[in-house]
């Protein structure tokens, strides 16, 4: 048995996308390359949080994105499309509302019949808002009893404001005050060609793009329907640094510590990824071998950085008993001050560097995984050399510059602090 060599990555090339119109202007981009005869295809559409009329419309409208036709029931519909063996979801972000749908080549055809169905011709009907209004406020009562999800809802709402999209919110009213009419405005303004992009990954060839250019590129705009970004969202920050939320008989405590950051349009993107993943990115991090394989005080501790349309967020999340909350707390601003006041060694920047080249390598490996990164970037506006840029920026950030971001960006004083329990 000969065992391959160990080296390091020189270089990741992103592969360019085939780039396609469909007869009504619709861009499709394709990453084709897979050995079975599987599809999946994603219409992204810019809307999500930031146009819908009401809280909560988006998301409502995702879950209820198979709730039947004039001439379907939600069961009828879903039969349907369980008996190509396909699947068609949707799911409503902050600023994207996707549509997904997964099938084999030879039920393409018909699997595109449904997802046009869905597409166009969904009522909402009344008895199916109301199991959705009685569950949501169900899993609602659950969630609210749960120390995260307090911490996490706190946290949003401290970085953002309630108003926000990216911070408001739900409760039993907002579920309460979803209507038919506002689902059905959502789902007419919103979902129209003239707002989507379409994906495609997978095995396909010209039949299978003439499929998709016969059953979406034919797809018509509604007249007089204007799909418009709101973006004159103001963030309203709390002016409390630190948000404590009492929990009767709890005996541990959620902690979110963080604030709003930058996203990838940033200079500072790529080295503070680097940066990140030494403080909490990966189970190596500093986080997680002081504040648990050393003092045993959580079962986990990450810091990450979620990047957003029009914002980003950076955090450090961790559960721990209330009696070493404030042990925690302190080793966490404790490892934020080492990494201002003391040079990263070079061994540890090596290992957390090669981690994350290793996790970019892996998104290049095959069509799926290449249409999520293709997908991610997109979204935020941004062409997809920037990956390669981001690669290059990792390999050549040292210890100095690393120093000069946390000391930059990892400031206590700076930081809002959320303890739930």
């Amino acid at each position: 048995m000969i065992i391959p060599q160990i080296h390091d990555i020189d270089k990741i090339t992103f592969p360019n996308p085939e780039e396609i119109r469909l007869k009504n202007n619709i861009p499709l981009f394709g990453f084709n390359g897979t050995q079975n005869d599987i599809i999946r295809l994603d219409l992204i559409f810019n809307s999500g949080r930031w146009t819908e009329p009401a809280r909560l419309v988006a998301e409502s409208t995702s879950k209820l994105f198979k709730s039947g036709t004039a001439a379907l029931s939600s069961f009828q519909l879903n039969e349907q499309i369980d008996s190509y063996g396909s699947t068609i979801k949707a799911t409503a972000g902050y600023n994207t509302f996707n549509v997904s749908l997964y099938c084999m080549n030879r039920f393409l055809e018909p699997s595109l019949q449904l997802l046009k169905t869905c597409l166009t011709e969904i009522t909402f009907p009344e008895h199916e808002l109301e199991l959705l209004q009685k569950n949501a406020i169900a899993k609602l009562k659950v969630s609210q009893e749960k120390n995260d999800y307090l911490a996490d809802v706190a946290f949003k709402k401290t970085v953002f404001g309630e108003t926000h999209p990216y911070g408001y919110e739900t409760n039993e009213e907002t579920i309460r005050n979803i209507t038919q009419a506002l689902l059905q405005q959502f789902y007419k303004q919103d979902l129209q060609p003239n707002n989507c992009t379409v994906f495609i990954a997978g095995k396909y060839g010209d039949t299978e793009l003439q499929l998709i250019d016969k059953y979406l590129g034919e797809w018509t705009q509604e007249q007089g329907i204007k799909n418009t970004e709101n973006n004159g969202f103001q963030v309203v920050k709390s002016d409390r640094k630190n948000i404590r939320i009492t929990k009767e008989k709890s005996v541990q405590a959620s902690i979110i510590i963080g604030k709003e950051f930058f996203n990838k349009h940033h200079e500072d993107y790529a080295s503070f990824v680097l940066l990140n993943t030494i403080f909490g990115g990966y189970f190596g991090s500093r986080l997680m071998s002081n504040i648990r394989e050393e003092k045993g005080l959580t079962y986990g501790i990450h810091s990450g950085l979620s990047t957003l349309k029009h914002s980003g967020v950076f955090s450090i999340q961790t559960d721990t008993n209330l009696e070493n909350l404030d042990v925690c707390l302190r080793e966490i601003y404790l490892e934020m001050e080492r990494l201002q006041n003391e040079l990263i060694p070079l061994k540890e920047i090596t290992l957390a560097r090669n981690y994350l080249l290793g996790k970019f390598l892996g998104r290049t490996d095959g069509p799926f995984n290449q249409i999520e990164v293709f997908k991610s970037y997109f979204v935020e506006n941004l062409t997809i050399n920037k990956f390669e840029d981001f690669v290059e920026t990792i390999k050549q950030t040292d210890a100095l510059s690393l120093q000069g971001l946390a000391q930059k960006y990892l400031q206590k004083d700076t930081m809002y602090e959320v303890v739930a329990g």
